[in-house]
């Protein structure tokens, strides 16, 4: 093999992975904490899972089906995970390197794709996503599933453009053992296949039809299986209440669900929105002159985007698929703008540096908005101080009061020696116990009247911990029923004063 070809197909994939990988790994150094507080929960659990191995106990969230009924969704995430948690003294920190290299193998990897499938400037288009909106660049960049789920992605959209059958089994199986939603990848098999038919032809349905059996055989396989089950089931409730809407669910689930209102969407998401009209203006207008591939990637990619528009936790696909989507119709109508402008060179090289201004400037946008995230959104972890006091002063494993489910990523990670009653996201206690669950949506809102020897006997607990910021909208704190035992400027740390004999170890 020619050693000077090699470098030139490695030169591209690795201009894209190179910089994202400068840019996540330069804001890894200068955080001082996590935009998205789950990333603290997912580097404790990667730590700890040497010595937990395949429970299916998670005595940490007490009143959640995980308590007794734990299923890790994520399995290969955190596996992958574990090692890279155990570097240095804190798991944060191999957590952020994996995310780095996670993100930089996203798009190192749609360059690789989009050459291997001729596309014209692979690198721009790999780049793309990068300037699509600020919020993807955050996405992208965080300690969670989603990234390897986006790679996976990236993979998948090869095995379709090849019609790999056996491929799309294969990678479906690994998608139940990786990601939360494991149908992903039929997901955008479905409207692909729908594209690539529109194109004419025979239906190629055995394309979503593996990539679904093998989610559902990754499930039926799975390590936690069968409760595997459940946790699809929950997921799919997660997705029903945050498509009601806080007001008429009742529950305050992750902003990521709740739909942005269009003209928020328009200020996140500019570039992608833009993409997404010329794409489908594309697609209509040109429909004879594109290839099957870029009919059907452009119907998966249209497909995610109105999903995103109904749910913002899908950006990460859209953005993805709408960049792929557009460049493989521009590779099957550039040649004939190319033969018209044969003679004007001055035309295409304008054309060039236009196409790169514009990238560069919706990048840059996007990285100001990102910017914003990273530093308002990132504030260093809230229960240090708080954790140590409580694994000092109260036994291993004492249940302990969050009226705030967002609180337990950060507790989970810096006070993994006690437990708590919910985390990371409220429908796991809605399906174990609904009356309690609604119980502490009404305290945290303030709908109820916080009453301290009223919870200690609604949850068995001695102890409330929050944020300081928090605490102090609850004047009733400071009065009887509440005796505050440990206090800083981030967290309080309060006893519940009533007879309730603790419970113990769970």
């Amino acid at each position: 093999m020619n050693p000077g070809g090699r470098i030139r197909r490695l030169a591209l994939p690795g201009a894209a992975a190179g910089y994202a990988a400068l840019l996540f790994g330069a804001t890894a150094l200068l955080q001082q904490g996590l935009f998205e507080r789950d990333g603290y929960f997912h580097a404790r659990f990667a730590w700890m899972m040497p010595v937990r191995g395949l429970s299916r106990a998670f005595p940490w969230t007490q009143l959640s089906t995980w308590r007794d009924r734990f299923c890790d969704k994520e399995f290969l995430y955190h596996l992958l995970m574990a090692p890279f948690a155990r570097i240095g003294d804190d798991p944060i920190l191999g957590a952020r390197i994996l995310s780095v290299l996670l993100a930089a193998a996203v798009l190192g990897a749609l360059a690789v794709v989009l050459r291997a499938h001729r596309a014209r400037a692979p690198l721009a288009f790999a780049l793309l996503p990068l300037a699509a909106g600020g919020l993807f660049i955050a996405r992208l960049g965080m300690i969670r599933s989603h990234v390897l789920s986006m790679l996976l992605l990236v993979v998948g959209v090869h095995l379709l453009l090849k019609r790999s059958v056996r491929g799309l089994f294969l990678l479906g199986f690994l998608y139940a053992w990786s990601y939360t939603v494991p149908f992903v990848l039929a997901m955008t098999a479905a409207p692909f296949a729908l594209g690539v038919w529109a194109a004419g032809g025979r239906l190629p349905w055995k394309l979503p039809a593996a990539a679904a059996l093998g989610a559902v055989a990754g499930l039926a396989l799975h390590p936690y299986t069968p409760l595997t089950l459940e946790t699809f089931l929950t997921y799919v409730q997660v997705f029903r209440l945050g498509m009601q809407g806080a007001g008429t669910s009742g529950f305050e689930l992750g902003n990521e669900l709740y739909p942005y209102p269009l003209a928020v969407f328009l200020d996140i998401y500019p570039l992608l929105a833009a993409e997404a009209v010329l794409l489908a203006a594309a697609l209509a207008g040109f429909r004879r002159r594109l290839g099957a591939d870029a009919l059907g990637l452009g119907a998966a990619a249209l497909a995610w985007f109105g999903l995103t528009l109904a749910t913002p936790r899908f950006a990460e696909y859209s953005v993805l698929l709408v960049a792929a989507a557009c460049a493989l119709v521009v590779r099957d109508l550039l040649p004939a703008l190319e033969a018209r402008l044969a003679a004007r060179r001055w035309a295409r090289l304008a054309g060039g540096v236009l196409a790169w201004a514009v990238l560069a400037g919706f990048h840059a946008r996007s990285l100001t908005f990102y910017a914003w995230y990273q530093s308002t959104g990132a504030p260093p972890r809230f229960f240090t101080g708080a954790c140590a006091w409580m694994a000092a002063n109260l036994p291993p494993g004492e249940r302990v009061v969050n009226l705030f489910w967002d609180d337990f990523p950060e507790l989970y990670y810096d006070g993994y020696r006690q437990t708590y009653l919910w985390g990371l996201d409220p429908t796991y206690t809605i399906r174990e116990d609904p009356a309690r669950a609604r119980l502490l949506e009404d305290l945290r809102l303030h709908r109820a009247v916080v009453d301290g020897p009223r919870i200690a006997a609604a949850f068995g607990a001695r102890y409330l911990v929050l944020r300081k910021a928090r605490a102090d909208r609850f004047p009733e704190f400071g009065g009887p029923g509440f005796r505050r035992r440990y206090g800083d400027d981030r967290a309080v740390v309060l006893e519940l004063e009533t007879g309730v004999t603790p419970p113990g170890r769970p």
